[in-house]
């Protein structure tokens, strides 16, 4: 009996300190919250996993006005976004994603916020891919279901490995974060950066032009939203990938089903008086100019601050469907002057 009741003892103790335990962890969490969950940190955050940090931004930062994107908006300063706007915003870039995670989160944000101001960073691969990903979307982290929050309170990377990393920032200054977060901080921005990253393949065919994919993405993934909220203006632009990306897509055989793309979205989404479309993407003095490039795709930021104040002026705004097809031929031009000089060297 006496041995029943000191294993029963051990047993609870043992539960009791393992309860204990996991709520100092869980309490760890809940105040660093390195992914600022519950609240904006006054701790500089890592900034450093869009996924995990982009939801705790979306729903605890004070903010009337948002650029979303893939990585071609890692660059933007929000300080400029305001400046030409007047508004307060914020980045939520999603590195390599496409139209629907996009629209996972704007469907998101626009819940959480009223936005005078939407900018959708919108790239043609980006539009052309999968309809139905969800892949580095964590509902845990958007949703308001407080059962969830246990994978984010005992998750042994957070605690182990965040936790330490960001408190470690303790006294850094936090004034500028909203312009340095997600920065590319170690690249050269330089022709040949450009020429290193080409991969050019043998000249393929052209593959026939199919517009479903994009069509299904815009329909299901951006419409809604716009349809839902006519006092959000939304600025959709074109990024201006370099000369060098569309020289390999007509490599490949690609390129004119990207362009067509392009013009869909026009025929879909300019009709609603709350959205302006702006095509960057052709404005051959920045594709063709390759030293604003660390890559064949990723600008500088000088050319992300240059964008904003250009859509605030007005400039490379497409009025109809005619003015992105003129875009489209001004970039067939560029990579045909291009193909002469690069596959001379």
């Amino acid at each position: 009996m006496r041995l029943f009741v000191n294993a029963r003892r051990w047993t609870l103790c043992t539960l009791g300190a393992l309860f204990v335990l996991l709520v100092l962890c869980a309490l760890t969490v809940y105040i660093v919250d390195p992914f600022e969950q519950y609240r904006e940190s006054r701790i500089l955050p890592l900034y450093d996993q869009e996924s995990y940090n982009n939801p705790g931004i979306a729903k605890n930062y004070d903010y009337d006005a948002v650029i979303l994107g893939t990585s071609m908006v890692e660059m933007s300063h929000p300080s400029v976004i305001d400046e030409c706007f007047g508004v307060h915003s914020v980045k939520l870039p999603m590195r390599g994603s496409y139209a629907s995670q996009m629209g996972w989160q704007l469907t998101h944000v626009l819940s959480y916020k009223p936005l005078k101001l939407a900018i959708l960073a919108v790239d043609t691969y980006s539009l052309m891919g999968p309809p139905d990903t969800d892949e580095e979307i964590y509902d845990y982290l958007w949703n308001d279901n407080l059962l969830d929050d246990v994978h984010y309170l005992l998750n042994r990377d957070v605690l182990l490995v965040r936790v330490p990393r960001m408190l470690q920032n303790i006294g850094k200054p936090t004034d500028t974060k909203r312009d340095d977060m997600y920065q590319w901080t170690d690249v050269v921005f330089a022709a040949q950066s450009v020429y290193d990253s080409m991969r050019v393949s043998e000249q393929q065919p052209m593959q026939d032009v199919r517009v479903e994919r994009s069509t299904e993405n815009i329909v299901r993934h951006l419409e809604p939203s716009i349809k839902a909220h006519p006092e959000t203006a939304f600025k959709i632009y074109m990024p201006p990938y370099s000369v060098g990306y569309w020289y390999m897509m007509t490599r490949g055989g690609l390129s004119e089903q990207q362009m067509r793309a392009r013009t869909r979205l026009c025929e879909l989404l300019l009709s609603y008086p709350n959205v302006e479309i702006y095509d960057f993407s052709s404005r051959v003095e920045w594709i063709c100019d390759l030293d604003n490039y660390f890559d064949y795709s990723h600008h500088s930021g000088e050319i992300s601050d240059a964008i904003m104040r250009g859509m605030a002026a007005g400039e490379c705004r497409v009025y109809d469907v005619s003015d992105m097809e003129a875009g489209n031929e001004r970039i067939r031009q560029a990579v045909t002057e291009f193909a002469s000089q690069y596959e001379a060297r």
